[in-house]
């Protein structure tokens, strides 16, 4: 479920020309804040887990010092050039419950968790290219991950297309945590198994349309290759993960 509920920080996007809006003739910091709904589905790569489906509230927030896309929220540390700074903080919906499935049954659960880091954003004038390190603040795991993305905005009227690609890498302790399966939980089909570290790739599309002034709809798209070491967990039944979510926001 993390990577639908994830797609809406990529929503921020849509406040850039609006903050830019919102700018005073004399340059002094301005807000701009939208509020809406949303609804997703994702698949899930563990064996006999459903389709997600969840409907949420969304809530973007912007400013000169910080920037609220839940479940993110940066604090920005300045500009060098073309390239933004920020320390980030998301909360993480990787995890199950032992009756998420019948073959999960027996399992401990796996804790969602907080993330701690640093975000950098550079516009490079044909694309905007984004790296993210985090932590794992909540020590569930103990685990990080580093994201490397890029993307690029095509305006065509009222019509924004973004396609994007990246590449995620996510140390041992996360893998072991979430795909792993320990000594006391082995039982036969569901061997013992020890992660890795592993890199993934993923990419999606988001589409934006300008209703009216104020408000706009999106659909995002998104689709991720877990990597090997998670590809070989016996818990997983799949080499991907895909979810698609859409909504509505309005600029206040």
């Amino acid at each position: 479920m993390q990577a639908q509920v994830i797609r809406l920080a990529a929503a921020l996007l849509i406040t850039t020309p609006a903050l830019a809006q919102n700018t005073p003739p004399d340059g002094s910091p301005s807000s701009v804040t939208l509020l809406g709904i949303g609804a997703g589905v994702s698949l899930e790569p563990y064996r006999g887990v459903d389709t997600k489906a969840r409907v949420l509230p969304l809530l973007i927030y912007e400013n000169k010092w910080v920037a609220v896309a839940l479940p993110t929220l940066d604090l920005k540390l300045g500009n060098t050039g073309p390239v933004s700074y920020r320390l980030r903080t998301r909360f993480g919906f990787d995890g199950y419950k032992a009756k998420d499935s019948d073959f999960l049954s027996g399992m401990e659960r796996r804790k969602e968790s907080l993330w701690l880091g640093a975000a950098a954003s550079w516009d490079t004038g044909i694309g905007e290219v984004s790296l993210e390190v985090l932590g794992d603040a909540m020590g569930n795991s103990k685990g990080r991950m580093v994201s490397l993305e890029f993307e690029k905005r095509f305006d065509l009227g009222d019509l924004a297309i973004t396609p994007r690609f990246g590449v995620r890498s996510v140390d041992r302790k996360y893998v072991d945590y979430y795909f792993g399966v320990k000594p006391t939980e082995a039982v036969s089909g569901r061997p013992v198994y020890m992660g890795k570290s592993t890199t993934q790739a993923e990419g999606g599309l988001r589409f934006t349309y300008a209703t009216g002034p104020r408000e706009t709809l999106f659909l995002d798209v998104s689709g991720r290759m877990l990597g090997s070491a998670i590809e070989d967990s016996p818990l997983v039944e799949r080499r991907y993960q895909a979810s698609l979510f859409a909504g509505w926001l309005y600029r206040f």
